[in-house]
């Protein structure tokens, strides 16, 4: 397997959709762009990470969230249900994910969006926010890649740090599983939750978790895509200089995405905030909920 397309895993928990969510699509060319929606109030969108991942994941997150808003979980492009019939460079970029988020605003009827993107679905927001400034009113940043390629250096280095023998061990046997016959979805997804542990403080709880990680809820062909593309040019700071929407940054000091990534996301946008969680990696609602919780109802309380 090619480990470039891990490089912006968002390492996911059990998928467990709302018995009580509604759902709705936005047509799309080749394809339907799906959503499910839990509660009543304010809506903020969740995007989830990966690329690759669906947005199942996300729920306990937001369960974290306070009352009173309304949970948008986004089928990204090439996830869930939102699968083009045909995965190829020419329906699978970022400025197509950019697209669906403008065309999901319009569809709900808002004038703008609050957006909440953990890994690989902070740089989607970002991205957004980058094209679209005047269409966000806030921005929730959690474990978020980037606003250039930069990240990637170090990245892949800080997870191969913490990985034992036997992840790397475990990783190398899943990494090749496809060439044995096994679908290449299962192969790449085994192949993350080798390395599950380097995302977490607690590698018991990493190892805990990974053990949750359900079958069909990664795409392996959606990250190559996506990945492939933002290869070929990434960068988002011009326009997130223009941005002047709250920002809130959360990031685990113990996240293998280091908190220089966060450093420089909070030095192009004005007016954003950092909040370091301790004893904590890639996943703060997993490992330090109440302090999660607390920073996230501090962010959105504040005028």
């Amino acid at each position: 397997m090619n480990r470039r397309r891990l490089l912006i895993c968002a390492i996911a928990v059990a998928f467990g959709a709302g018995s009580h969510a509604q759902t709705g699509s936005v047509p799309r060319a080749g394809f339907d762009l799906h959503y499910r929606v839990q509660g009543s109030g304010k809506p903020i969108v969740f995007l989830a990470g990966g690329p690759g991942f669906d947005v199942g994941y996300l729920e306990d997150a937001a369960k974290l969230f306070p009352a009173g808003y309304q949970r948008v979980f986004l089928e990204q492009r090439g996830t869930g249900k939102s699968r083009p019939h045909k995965m190829d460079a020419d329906n699978m970029s970022l400025r197509l994910a950019i697209e669906d988020l403008e065309a999901l605003r319009q569809h709900l009827g808002l004038e703008k969006l609050t957006l909440a993107g953990h890994s690989w679905g902070g740089m989607l927001a970002m991205a957004y926010t980058a094209s679209h400034p005047d269409r966000v009113e806030r921005l929730i940043l959690i474990g978020s890649g980037g606003p250039t390629r930069e990240f990637l250096d170090y990245y892949e280095d800080n997870i191969d740090a913490r990985l034992h023998s036997e992840d790397m061990e475990a990783r190398t046997y899943w990494d090749n599983a496809a060439k044995r016959g096994v679908d290449a979805d299962k192969a790449a997804l085994e192949s993350i939750k080798a390395i599950y542990p380097a995302f977490f403080f607690d590698r018991t709880q990493g190892l805990a978790t990974a053990a949750t990680r359900p079958d069909g809820s990664y795409h392996a062909d959606t990250n190559a895509l996506m990945m492939a593309d933002i290869e070929k040019g990434y960068d988002l700071r011009v326009g997130l200089a223009r941005v002047t929407s709250p920002v809130l940054i959360i990031q685990g000091r113990q996240d293998p995405l280091g908190d220089a990534t966060a450093e420089e996301i909070h030095a192009l946008l004005g007016a954003s905030v950092i909040r370091y969680i301790n004893h904590c990696g890639h996943f703060p609602w997993i490992e330090q909920p109440e302090n999660f919780k607390g920073i996230i109802a501090e962010f959105l309380s504040a005028k």
